[in-house]
């Protein structure tokens, strides 16, 4: 024991271009955004009126109604991205207390749509008019407390919250959970709902989002030069991770495997950003020669873009030039706590198909980012190894590597 392999046998996507694991893949191969005008609430005021609202959601789709009106929307999206990865892995809810399961969820802003509804409420009427479970519901760990009282099931849980890096730190601690023996299966992954009115004034006030309101579709545009910030988004994306003696027993499908994983903080998000890559390098002892294809954080931000880039050159010398470097959040914006796992989801994909997903929106080369961006077509090819950045605020810095199953 201390030294298991472990294999993704499951995936739940709710995504602002695409709910399930196939209509969200086939969004990413055709190059298909999700970014629209906002429409959660009046925007007009705002210098960003735009971002990647999931369109097509129905809680009462997964869950009981009534109860889904009690949650918040990340805690809804977690449910659902779960329960759509537990079928998809072909395991009943028995079968996660027969292996010891564990659920990870990463989370970023939790419940702010309720938190803000409900002072509103406050300051208008009083505290009597509070929703008594109000509190209970915005809490960050109430979204996995949801997840486990869905499945009915008793099980180990954990909430992280490493902003945007949080989807992306569940999949490795989910790794590491099983790769030392503690558990056979892990439900892990991110949800977050932070299209709300406090947060996109946050954000518009810190001048770190797009403004492009009259081209929606074109506003996330990482590493191009004309971009001018990124696009706040939201959504939910789980994955079984699983012991791979366990879930070949059973017959289930392999998409990928996961072998390495690092994570670093620091103010400085080169470094960050570098020293996370080179743990899960380490982390999985394969050579750098053998990534196939790098899925960026790349928010689209103008400084961010450029420092990820850097430092892929840092590491890789002039064979960065040979790997091919994509930014999906080019078509679905920045969920914070879901990103990261979005990106595995697409790096998982990648393998399976053969296909490269396109950074959209790459029109303007920028000389400072001037890597094979894989620009606006996806591109085939054979890929057996994929490394994942991503990057929260905070400081957070965590990377992920993935490969073909052998």
């Amino acid at each position: 024991m201390g030294n298991e392999r472990v294999v993704i046998t499951g995936i739940g996507v709710i995504a602002p271009n695409g709910t399930g694991r196939d209509d969200f893949w086939k969004a990413l191969k055709s190059g298909r955004s999700g970014i629209k005008e906002i429409g959660l609430f009046d925007a007009s005021t705002f210098p960003t009126r735009i971002a990647g609202e999931v369109k097509d959601f129905q809680p009462a789709d997964y869950m009981d109604a009534k109860k889904a009106r009690r949650m918040a929307r990340f805690s809804q999206f977690a449910v659902a991205s779960t329960l759509m990865a537990l079928g998809d892995a072909s395991l009943q809810k028995k079968d996660l207390e027969k292996r010891d399961a564990m659920i990870l969820l990463g989370v970023s802003t939790s419940a702010m749509d309720l938190i803000e509804s409900q002072h509103k409420v406050f300051l208008e009427k009083g505290y009597r008019h509070i929703l008594p479970f109000g509190i209970i519901s915005a809490t960050p760990n109430v979204g996995t407390g949801e997840v486990i009282s869905a499945l009915g099931v008793e099980a180990e849980m954990l909430t992280v919250a490493t902003g945007c890096a949080s989807g992306l730190d569940a999949l490795g601690l989910g790794f590491r959970q099983i790769r030392g023996g503690s558990k056979k299966i892990v439900l892990a992954g991110g949800a977050d709902a932070p299209i709300t009115p406090l947060i996109l004034g946050g954000l518009c006030a810190s001048r770190i989002m797009s403004v492009r309101n009259s081209e929606p579709e074109k506003a996330s545009r990482p590493f191009d030069r004309m971009r001018d910030g990124g696009v706040l988004s939201e959504g939910g994306a789980v994955v079984v991770m699983e012991e791979l003696l366990s879930a070949v027993s059973r017959g289930a499908r392999i998409y990928g495997e996961v072998i390495g994983y690092g994570e670093a903080a620091g103010e400085n998000p080169g470094r960050g950003f570098k020293s996370a890559m080179l743990k899960a390098v380490y982390d999985a002892d394969i050579s750098f020669g053998s990534i196939d294809y790098i899925s960026a954080h790349a928010p689209s931000d103008v400084f961010l873009d450029k420092e990820e880039t850097r430092v892929i050159k840092e590491i890789f010398g002039k064979a960065a030039y040979m790997i091919p470097v994509s930014s999906i959040k080019s078509m679905v914006g920045n969920p914070f706590g879901s990103a990261g796992v979005l990106q595995a989801v697409g790096g998982l994909m990648a393998i399976n198909e053969g296909i490269i997903p396109p950074t959209v929106n790459y029109e303007f080369p920028d000389p400072e980012c001037d890597l094979d961006y894989v620009p606006n077509r996806a591109r085939h090819g054979n890929i057996d190894t994929v490394l994942i950045n991503s990057h929260g605020f905070g400081g957070a810095n965590s990377a992920l590597l993935i490969r073909k199953y052998r």
